[in-house]
């Protein structure tokens, strides 16, 4: 069974937020993490603040939003203004922007809020942990929320964001592990 999308205030804001900002490939990977990230980590997560988080991680990369630094710093700036604005206390609003920060990391984060948004983006993008997600939730994600021109989408902006960051997270992705090898040998392609 796929996972419930937040319904409150606060995720229907973020979710027009990116609305606003991101292309359809990239808004719909916004949901994917959020719901990829949901069938793998159920316990002790702040589902709300996973959905925020889920929702803005990427605008750090879209013409609107797109800044000086590390795009992942740009969103994290960019939720942490958001929920401020919404009232969330400190330790919530370091929630949202350390899942933010933290999604590109290569090893699983501890906290569950976090972990859901890195295992999330980590399935949509190389396809890591898919085979652990029940076949019919994930053919349901896929149907939900289509992949459009994702792989290539992507590959072009995270290339970019690496060229235009040679010190940020892409790069060291680039560097470490080849990233702009695997969106289009992602196995999720063949699913949908």
């Amino acid at each position: 069974m796929l996972a419930t999308i937040p319904d409150s205030a606060t995720a229907r804001a973020a979710a027009d937020l990116a609305r606003e900002a991101a292309p359809p490939f990239l808004l719909n990977h916004s949901y994917r993490t959020y719901l990829f990230g949901a069938a793998l980590v159920t316990k002790d997560v702040d589902q709300e603040a996973a959905f925020v988080a889920a929702m803005i991680h990427d605008l750090g990369l879209t013409e609107r939003h797109r800044g000086s630094v590390d795009f992942g710093q740009v969103g994290t700036a960019l939720a942490a203004r958001f929920l401020e604005r919404r009232g969330w206390e400190r330790d919530r609003i370091r929630l949202a922007e350390k899942a933010i920060l933290r999604h590109t990391r290569l090893l699983p984060e501890g906290n569950p809020t976090t972990r859901l948004v890195q295992l999330g983006a980590r399935v949509d993008v190389a396809g890591r942990g898919a085979k652990k997600i029940d076949s019919d939730v994930l053919t349901g994600i896929l149907r939900a929320y289509p992949r459009l021109d994702f792989p290539h989408q992507m590959r072009t902006a995270f290339l970019d964001e690496a060229r235009r960051q040679p010190n940020g997270s892409f790069a060291r992705l680039e560097r470490i592990v080849k990233l702009s090898t695997r969106f289009t040998a992602n196995p999720i392609d063949r699913t949908a």
